[in-house]
């Protein structure tokens, strides 16, 4: 299977920060095996890999893996409510909440529109699927 649009968006965060394949890996962590495999299409990215390659590029992670997200998120770039991905604010921090917390970053599909209690009830029902505790 190809990954254009990954291939493409890496490439062009990377030109727009100035820096190569290896320089991402080192600052990342990220295996420069593993990103040649991005910006070639043959790989998509994971959520493991997204975040830190997002964070040194300054673009949304979910961007990068191909949801229909902004570049950019938000808040990041001070724009208007239109470029949000949530339509709540409460909503869009309760997700971040959960989108930092790696085991539960197969949500934010399906979440655009939750609110926020359902986003939470979501999270709690996995914790106590996984047998841990909701409150820590």
């Amino acid at each position: 299977m190809k990954y254009p649009i990954t291939a493409q968006r890496l490439k062009e965060a990377m030109e727009d920060n100035q820096i190569r394949a290896y320089e991402l890996s080192d600052k990342t962590g990220v295996l420069k095996s593993s990103i040649s495999h991005y910006m070639n299409g043959t790989h998509k990215m994971s959520n493991k890999t997204a975040g830190p390659i997002a964070q040194v590029l300054g673009v949304d992670p979910l961007w990068l893996m191909e949801f229909d997200v902004p570049k950019h998120k938000a808040d990041d770039v001070g724009n208007s409510q239109q470029q949000k991905y949530y339509y709540d604010d409460a909503t869009a921090k309760a997700a971040q909440e959960l989108f930092d917390d790696e085991n539960f970053r197969v949500l934010f599909d399906a979440a655009r529109n939750s609110r926020p209690e359902d986003i939470q009830m979501a999270a709690d029902l996995l914790k106590r699927l996984k047998g841990t505790n909701i409150d820590g």
